[in-house]
């Protein structure tokens, strides 16, 4: 595993099986509408982010049964809701990726 610059091991990122078929779906779409390049820009910041900074998003909800933390990040056009748990370095993504409104998709 890479070290960030500061010392810290990337953050382990984990895309539920919906989560990965919806985001298929939503490429699909996107390269329909001429927007695949845009939306696949999107996709590779969003998972390099939440790799190595997902305290980029806005926190939503605190976590009690395991320390945590809910997150909604934005990369237009696309958002994504995910957990972070920091004592594992873990990223887990379970809701679909959605888009924002007014983007075309």
């Amino acid at each position: 595993m890479s070290e960030m610059s500061n010392g810290s091991p990337p953050y382990q990122v984990a895309y539920s099986e919906l989560v990965r078929n919806e985001l298929e779906k939503l490429i699909a779409r996107a390269e329909e509408r001429g927007l695949g390049s845009q939306v696949r820009a999107a996709v590779r910041k969003l998972d390099h982010l939440l790799h190595i900074y997902p305290q980029f998003g806005e926190p939503l909800l605190d976590l009690s049964f395991v320390p945590g933390q809910l997150r909604i990040g934005t990369v237009p056009p696309l958002v994504a809701r995910y957990a972070i748990y920091e004592e594992q370095r873990l990223v887990i993504v379970t809701i679909p990726i959605s888009t924002l409104p007014h983007s075309g998709l």
